[in-house]
């Protein structure tokens, strides 16, 4: 058992440089010194001169407490999956580590091709036949599905109600956003449910258009019960009662605590308010993340039921209707989190068992300054990227790029565009896109990179293809086992970085992405990564393009030049498993073909 348990150590670049870091700690007491100041760093450049080092600046060392923690290191380090092979120094650092590079990519892409995250990528019937194609006997969808809900031991309702007619840009940035982060919290065994809202023609064209694949709570046909919530105003302690307002107050009002969902309809002869600054009072651990304008929720008045009660009356029926769940994850433009605040303290002032409530916010999108931009709805930056990955198709592949085939191969590739776009920026920050048109498109790098990605997935896929027809015609013989490749035979450093970068950090860049989806103090914001995924996959296919366009991959068919073929297709074989469960994260479609 305890050999497992090692075993499963080291798996993860996190996981080798928090056990250096334990190793060095632990023995720096030998040494009379004080490790309170050392830090290990993961280097990500000139990796032939170490992997991991301890710069100077934060510990300084003399030649015998070197060479004590160097032979330690070494010694301790025997056992683990991933050992550490050198250790020495340089004017910068205290130490350079290098790890033994043929275990690490063993053990590692090994474990990486057994594991569900390879397996989670394969989300619709195309991805299933390239996986066959390429040796993958991957566990069919609804068992997967099954096999991941029974593992679920938190559960998430996500409240999205600003995104669902997804008219505007802003609208769509939402969308693209819950999509994203429901399929990171279902890869971190967290059971989310959507609170669906009313559906329209557009929204149901745009959720197909998406992908989106989710669990909705329910349909959201039947009306809310406001006056139960009513009632639980009239008893609330902190109920005010507010006859008259003056014009100032009124239009203050009409701004902060209506929508077009304000009923109108109904006459109430007086307002009522919920004192929200008495009840803050009362609770000093949350105050700091709430607005301090924050006094009154305008619960109703003479004009109908104010937009703040209809939606405490719906966040009640969701929770009735769902039954337990850990919190309510609110995604919301950043513009309304002051009514956000109103209705989450409306209803947690309210009901005494309202779930804990998190918000997640995310900016505006804007238009780079162009001659030729003008402002867009989602369907016309939709149809302008589309018209480009056309034009673009065409130029590439002539009169052939027509029919439903290729529609739906451009379809895909726009939204891959769209998406990555949507999601480069961390939620808070403004998305400036680049609306130009003819020659100008290209001009920038964001609008390029989904259509990059994918080119370099296709690449991938059809570099598998080619070789399993060669083994079904008899000029390779089958890709062996892992546990008989050798490894030592990758000495190229691009091989080297392609691995430490984006295969060995993978499962520590998945938990980074929802580490802070719950705070751990009494906080409301939560800090979701979902800028990471698509930068890290951009950063992945520029460093596979610049290795594949001067390594040949499949070579000759001689007793010398095979052993690094195989060695090198592994290592492809789970960079390819990496990109494609990124892109399915990101709601993508993996291409199988260029």
């Amino acid at each position: 058992m305890d050999d497992c348990r090692q075993q499963s150590r080291h798996m993860s670049s996190e996981n080798v440089l928090d056990d250096i870091l334990e190793v060095v700690k632990k023995n720096c007491g030998a040494l009379d010194r004080d490790p309170s100041k050392l830090v290990v760093q993961r280097r990500q450049k000139k990796l032939q001169n170490g992997d991991f080092c301890i710069p100077k600046g934060c510990f300084q060392m003399n030649v015998e407490e070197f060479t004590h923690l160097r032979e330690t290191l070494l010694e301790e380090s025997r056992p683990w999956t991933c050992p550490v092979r050198e250790v020495k120094s340089d004017p910068y650092n205290s130490m350079l580590i290098s790890l033994h590079r043929p275990s690490a990519y063993k053990t590692v892409i090994s474990s990486l091709l057994k594991s569900e995250i390879s397996q989670n990528s394969i989300v619709d019937r195309e991805s299933r036949e390239s996986n066959e194609l390429n040796g993958d006997k991957s566990a069919p969808v609804n068992e997967l599905h099954k096999f991941r809900e029974q593992a679920c031991d938190k559960t998430v309702l996500v409240n999205a109600p600003d995104c669902f007619d997804c008219q505007s840009l802003e609208q769509l940035r939402g969308l693209v956003l819950t999509q994203h982060i429901l399929q990171l919290l279902k890869n971190d065994r967290v059971r989310s449910k959507l609170a669906a809202q009313p559906m329209t023609e557009n929204s149901k064209k745009w959720f197909e258009l998406l992908n989106f694949d989710c669990e909705f709570l329910e349909d959201r046909e039947e009306n809310c019960d406001v006056e139960h919530i009513l009632d639980l105003v009239k008893q609330s302690e902190y109920r005010l009662t507010q006859r008259k307002r003056t014009r100032r107050q009124e239009n203050k009002l009409i701004e902060s605590e209506t929508t077009v969902r304000h009923d109108p309809g109904v006459n109430i002869s007086e307002c009522v308010v919920l004192n929200a600054e008495e009840f803050l009072a009362s609770k000093i651990s949350e105050v700091g993340d709430f607005d301090k304008n924050l006094d009154k929720i305008y619960i109703a008045d003479e004009n109908g039921h104010t937009d703040t009660l209809i939606q405490i009356s719906q966040l009640q029926k969701y929770k009735e209707k769902m039954g337990h769940y850990d919190c309510v994850l609110h995604i919301i433009p950043d513009r309304k989190s002051f009514q956000q605040q109103k209705i989450h303290l409306g209803w947690q002032m309210l009901t005494k068992d309202a779930p804990r409530q998190i918000h997640q916010e995310y900016g505006s999108v804007t238009e780079r300054k162009s001659k030729d931009s003008q402002k867009m709805d989602a369907q016309t930056f939709y149809n302008l990227r589309f018209d480009q990955m056309k034009e673009a198709s065409v130029m590439k592949y002539g009169e052939c790029v027509k029919g439903a085939g290729w529609n739906k191969t451009i379809e895909n590739l726009t939204m891959a565009s769209v998406k990555f776009e949507l999601l480069l920026n961390v939620p808070r920050n403004t998305v400036k896109l680049d609306l130009s048109e003819g020659n100008e498109f290209g001009g920038g790098v964001d609008n390029r990179a989904g259509a990059f990605v994918m080119y370099n997935c296709a690449r991938l896929a059809t570099l598998f293809k080619h070789f399993n027809k060669a083994v079904d015609d008899g000029v390779y013989p089958p890709l062996p086992s892992i546990d008989s490749i050798d490894f030592g035979l990758l000495r190229e450093e691009d091989e080297w970085s392609l691995f430490f970068n984006y295969i060995f950090p993978y499962p520590d860049l998945l938990r980074s992405t929802v580490a802070d989806v719950l705070p751990s103090n009494d906080g409301i914001y939560s800090k979701l990564g979902t800028h990471k995924i698509s930068n890290f996959l951009i950063g992945l296919s520029r460093s596979l393009s610049c290795y594949y366009s001067h390594v040949h991959v499949l070579v000759e068919n001689r007793p010398n030049l095979l052993p690094t073929m195989f060695a090198r297709l592994y290592l492809l074989k789970a960079l390819h498993r990496v990109i494609k469960d990124g892109l399915y994260l990101m709601g993508i479609c993996p291409p199988t073909q260029l």
